[in-house]
């Protein structure tokens, strides 16, 4: 049976908001829970329930700054030890209503959209990534391979004007198989990401 395809691979982790740690903490660990350890549990989730607004708290509205806004260039080096190109170049114009246009390695970028991902708190722990930029793929990501992907997700910190990050795909997180198998499923990765705000 097919896997379906998912945002999978070391920067997923990098782009987790309170609600998937939250899940992941909790009922990552609970798969022997005793009756008596039951009301610990429920006292523990309503307590993260009255966090969760605190943790994820941001003003929308101020999501995209002003300096924020325009074209980013920049290139990301692919890790996944099966595609042999290892520069993946991005594209992107972020636009004031937070919607994002341009292009992934060879895939012209669409519906993409950035996000605020974490509020102080998790700023503050060092936790998580400052923004998300997500969409859909279409097109080859990496044509000259015949590698394909419908969905990608970058994960990104601003800091004195530049957006340092990486890139994921969606796919499996892991496939033992042939290369051609896993150019076909597995995610791909690229780190080391930096956009350049071009005028």
């Amino acid at each position: 049976m097919k896997a379906t395809p998912s945002v999978a691979g070391p920067l997923q982790f990098m782009a987790l908001g309170p609600r998937d740690w939250v899940v992941r903490l909790v009922c990552g660990h609970c798969s022997n829970v005793s009756m008596k350890t039951i009301p610990h549990i429920t006292r523990l989730i309503a307590t993260v329930a009255m966090l969760v607004p605190v943790l994820t708290s941001h003003a929308a509205d101020r999501v995209v700054a002003p300096a924020m806004i325009g074209h980013w260039e920049g290139n990301a080096r692919i890790i996944v030890s099966w595609c042999h190109q290892k520069n993946l170049c991005v594209k992107v114009d972020i636009h004031p209503d937070g919607s994002v246009s341009g292009t992934v390695g060879d895939a012209k970028l669409k519906d993409g959209r950035f996000e605020s991902n974490r509020g102080w708190l998790l700023r503050k722990l060092n936790w998580s990534c400052d923004y998300i930029i997500t969409g859909c793929l279409a097109g080859d990501l990496v044509a000259v391979e015949g590698i394909r992907r419908e969905r990608v997700i970058m994960a990104l910190n601003y800091n004195a004007g530049t957006f340092k990050g990486g890139v994921n795909t969606e796919g499996s997180p892991c496939v033992f198989s042939s290369e051609q198998t896993r150019k076909e499923r597995m995610a791909l990765t690229a780190s080391s990401l930096e956009l350049i705000h071009s005028q």
